[in-house]
C-alpha cells in the first residue's frame, strides 16, 4: 500500500495528521524550508516532534527544500547533522550543492529529491539515484503513463503529489515573486503573486485570475497511482489549519484502507467543504485537467470543524504492546512492557500481603487502561501468587513508568558526527581574464533570421531558443560555423513527454549544433556527447557547491542563478570565474507553464513564437513565449521588463563568458545590444536598455 505523507506546519497539525493515520509527516525546521510562513519546528520542539513521531511508528521527513547561499551552507550543513543525529527519516533538498555536501559527509542520512529539484524525467531518476538520492518526489506535470515509464527504468522510489494547492509553474522554476518583490520561492518567501488578479484580456476584472488553478484532488485515483509505480501520496497544506490536515488526511486514510466506491464521493465533499478553489482537478496525471481563475474558499460545516477538532484531542495512534506483570509475595513488583522490539521493565515496591485472594483478571484489567499514551494492550499476562496485593496507585505509577520508558525506547538518539565542508571540485582552467582574453559572446535568440543578426554583430556562440526548425533553415547558419562560430540548442526547463524528448534528440543528433543549455538536471543525458554543455539558469546554480557539482556531471560552463546580486556573484568567480557565463541582458523567464492559460480563456492561437502577454493589477504586461513541441506547448511567463547590465560590465568580475537574450524585443535589439556590448569592451560608455531592470544585481532576495 502506498504511504500516506501529510503536511505539518505546526505540533497541532502534526498531531492532527499522526492521530487521524498518517504513515509519514514532513515539516521544516528553522530554516531552508520552502513554507517559511508556517510556524515550523526549532530546538527542543524539533526534537519533540521528531519523538512524537517514532513512538507512534511514524516516519518523520524534514525539508531542507531551498536554494542555499554560500554564507549559509555550514549552517545547513549542521543542522542536517542534527537532523540525522535525533532521528530524521529523511531530508527534502532543492539545491545539488547541498545534496553532494550532505551525501559526502553524511552518507546515512536519507535524501529525497525535493519536487523543486523538478524531476520529470527518467533522465532526472537516474541522475537523483547516480548520488544515492532515495527517492524523487515527482513534478506535479508527470502524467501517470510517464510515471510508470521513470519507474520501469530506474530503481529510486517514486512519491507524488495527491492532493491540494497546484503551482502555476513548474516547481522550481518559477521567479515570479522573486523578481516582483524579493520574495523568493526558491527560498520559501513566495508571496504568491500568481493567486492575485491577472488577465490574458488586458487589465484584469473582476474574476480575472488566470494564473491561479484549481486544487489538485486524486483521492478517486489511488489504484492508478500505485499501479503506475508511485509509491507514496503526498497531501499539500503546511500553511492550513489542523482541521484541514484532519479531515484531509482522514479521507484519504479512509480511501487507502479501501473505502467502497460509493463513500468517495463523499469523503471528496468534505474535503471540498474544508477548502476548495471552485472545484478539483487530476492535474496533469491524465491530461491536463487544470483550471484557472480560482480564489480559494473555505466553508466547512460547524460539525465538520467540530469533529476534526476532536478526532485529535485524544491519542488514537496506538501501537500494540505485550504487558506481563509479576506480584509474588517478598519481591518487588515487576511490570515488562514490550512493543515491537522494544521491552522495559518497571520496578515497583514489595506487595503486602492480601486479605482475600487476588485474581490475575483484576490485576490485567487495570494494566491494559494505557489511556493517553501511543500504546494499546495486545496482552497482558499477570504472574501472581494471589496472595499479594498492590494499591491501584502503585500500579498505576509502574504502568506509567512502563508507558513513558517503551516510549523513550523508540526515540532516536545518534553519536554525533563532526562535519565540514568538503573541497569542491577545482576547475581546472585558468580563470577568465588571464592573457588578455575578452570573455567570449553567447547570444541567445528565437529565429533563425535573428542568429544570423546575432553572429554578424559580434557573437561568439549563439543559441536557439526554439524546437521547430526545419534542415532548410538551419542550412542559413552553416556559413557562421565554418568560422568557429558555434551553434547551439537551448532546452526549455521541461521536457516532459517521448514526443518531445524525441525531437530534442532528432535536433542534437541533426549535426548542426556543437552544444546546448541545459535547464533541467534530467537533460545531461541528452547532451552529454555534445562538445560545449552550458548549465542555464534553469539548474539554479546559487553557491559554489551547486557550481562544483554541475562541473563534477560534465557541464563545461554554468550560468549562475538570476537570484544572486553582485556581491554573491563575486563568491562564485573567485574559484570558477574560467567556468561562469555571467548573464548581461534579457528577459527573465518568471514561471515555466504547462497548462496554457491563453488557450484556456481565449483558445488555442496556434502560436509560433509570442503569445501575447499577461496583465496584472498594476498594468505590468509580462509578455508570453511558447516553445511548440509536437504534441503540446511550454508557455513561458517572461518579466515585464529586460534585465540590462551591459553598461555596467566594466565593473563586473571577469568570467569566462556573457550571456544576452533576446525574447519579446524586435529583432534591431540584437544587433544594437551586441553592438553595445562591443563598445563597452573597446572601453565607451553606453547606456543602459530603455525600460530595463537591474534584476537582483543590488537587490537581493530574502
Amino acid at each position: 500500500m502506498m504511504e500516506l505523507l501529510c503536511p505539518a506546519g505546526s505540533m497541532e497539525c502534526l498531531t492532527a495528521a499522526i492521530q487521524n493515520g498518517a504513515d509519514a509527516v514532513y515539516f521544516g525546521g528553522s530554516m531552508l524550508n520552502a513554507r517559511r510562513f508556517a510556524d515550523n519546528f526549532a530546538g527542543e520542539n524539533l526534537v519533540k516532534a521528531l519523538d512524537y513521531c517514532h513512538e507512534r511508528n511514524v516516519r518523520a521527513y524534514i525539508t531542507l527544500n531551498t536554494l542555499v547561499f554560500d554564507r549559509e551552507l555550514f549552517a545547513a550543513l549542521e543542522f542536517a547533522e542534527q537532523l540525522h543525529r535525533y532521528g530524521a527519516d529523511a531530508v527534502l533538498v532543492q539545491d545539488l550543492g547541498l545534496a553532494s555536501i550532505i551525501r559526502k559527509e553524511l552518507p546515512e542520512l536519507v535524501i529525497h529529491a525535493s519536487t523543486q529539484m523538478g524531476i520529470h524525467s527518467i533522465g532526472g531518476a537516474q541522475y537523483c539515484e547516480s548520488i544515492g538520492i532515495k527517492r524523487a518526489v515527482l513534478a506535479r506535470e508527470v502524467s501517470l503513463e510517464q510515471i510508470a515509464e521513470i519507474k520501469n527504468n530506474t530503481r529510486i522510489e517514486l512519491e507524488a503529489f495527491g492532493h491540494g494547492a497546484l503551482c502555476m509553474s513548474f516547481s522550481g522554476s518559477c521567479l515570479y515573486s522573486s523578481m516582483a518583490g524579493e520574495r523568493s520561492g526558491n527560498r520559501g518567501t513566495c508571496a504568491q503573486p500568481c493567486r492575485k488578479a491577472a488577465s490574458v484580456f488586458g487589465t484584469p476584472g473582476n474574476g480575472d485570475f488566470c494564473l491561479s488553478p484549481n486544487d489538485i484532488c486524486m483521492i478517486e485515483h489511488l489504484p492508478e497511482l500505485e499501479r503506475a509505480g508511485v509509491c507514496c501520496i503526498k497531501l499539500e497544506g503546511r500553511m492550513k489549519k489542523p482541521e484541514y490536515v484532519a479531515a484531509v488526511t482522514s479521507c484519504y486514510r479512509e480511501a487507502l484502507d479501501g473505502a467502497e466506491p460509493d463513500r468517495i464521493p463523499e469523503l471528496k465533499e468534505k474535503m471540498f467543504r474544508f477548502f476548495n478553489r471552485g472545484d478539483f482537478n487530476t492535474a496533469h496525471f491524465f491530461n491536463d485537467s487544470v483550471k484557472t481563475g480560482r480564489v480559494g474558499s473555505s466553508k466547512p460545516e460547524p460539525s465538520d470543524v467540530s469533529a476534526a477538532r476532536k478526532s485529535f484531542d485524544h491519542e488514537s495512534k496506538k501501537r500494540n504492546a505485550r504487558l506481563v506483570f509479576r506480584l509474588m509475595a517478598g519481591e518487588p513488583a515487576e511490570l515488562q512492557m514490550a512493543c515491537a522490539d522494544k521491552r522495559v521493565n518497571a520496578a515497583g515496591p514489595v506487595p503486602e500481603a492480601a486479605e482475600k485472594l487476588q485474581s490475575a483478571e483484576s490485576f490485567a484489567a487495570k494494566l491494559r487502561k494505557l489511556g493517553d499514551t501511543p500504546f494499546a494492550a495486545e496482552s497482558c499476562e499477570v504472574i501472581t501468587d494471589g496472595k499479594s496485593f498492590l494499591s491501584a496507585a502503585a500500579l498505576n505509577a509502574m504502568r506509567r513508568s512502563a508507558s513513558d520508558e517503551l516510549a523513550a525506547a523508540f526515540h532516536i538518539r545518534k553519536p554525533e558526527i563532526a562535519v565540514e565542508l568538503p573541497s569542491a571540485i577545482k576547475t581546472g582552467r585558468s580563470k577568465a581574464g588571464e592573457n588578455g582574453k575578452r570573455p567570449f559572446v553567447y547570444a541567445v535568440v528565437h529565429s533563425v533570421s535573428e542568429a544570423g543578426s546575432a553572429f554578424e554583430s559580434g557573437a561568439d556562440a549563439v543559441g536557439l531558443d526554439s524546437v521547430r526548425m526545419d534542415q532548410a533553415e538551419l542550412e542559413k547558419l552553416s556559413k557562421y560555423r565554418l568560422n568557429g562560430k558555434k551553434l547551439l540548442l537551448v532546452l526549455p526547463n521541461v521536457i516532459i513527454t517521448k514526443a518531445q524528448e524525441d525531437t530534442v534528440r532528432n535536433l542534437l543528433k541533426s549535426g548542426f549544433f556543437d552544444g546546448a543549455e541545459a535547464n533541467n538536471i534530467g537533460q545531461y543525458s541528452l547532451i552529454e556527447k555534445l562538445p560545449l554543455k552550458i548549465a542555464g539558469i534553469g539548474l539554479n546554480a546559487l553557491n559554489t557547491y551547486s557550481v562544483s557539482e554541475l562541473l563534477r556531471i560534465g557541464f563545461d560552463y554554468t550560468i549562475p542563478s538570476q537570484e544572486l546580486t553582485a556581491a554573491q556573484l563575486e563568491t562564485l568567480t573567485d574559484e570558477y570565474a574560467g567556468r561562469i557565463i555571467l548573464w548581461l541582458h534579457g528577459r527573465v523567464p518568471l514561471m515555466q507553464l504547462v497548462h496554457c492559460p491563453v488557450k484556456e480563456h481565449r483558445g488555442c492561437r496556434n502560436c509560433e513564437y509570442e503569445s501575447g502577454f499577461i496583465e496584472d493589477e498594476a498594468k505590468r504586461r509580462f509578455p508570453l513565449t511558447t516553445v511548440r513541441f509536437p504534441d503540446k506547448c511550454l508557455v513561458r511567463l517572461l518579466n515585464c521588463n529586460t534585465t540590462d547590465l551591459i553598461d555596467r560590465l566594466p565593473s563586473m568580475p571577469r568570467t569566462a563568458g556573457v550571456r544576452l537574450g533576446f525574447a519579446a524585443e524586435p529583432e534591431s535589439a540584437v544587433r544594437e545590444r551586441l553592438t553595445a556590448l562591443r563598445k563597452v569592451q573597446n572601453g565607451e560608455t553606453v547606456k543602459q536598455y530603455p525600460d530595463s531592470t537591474r534584476g537582483h544585481w543590488n537587490r537581493k532576495v530574502d
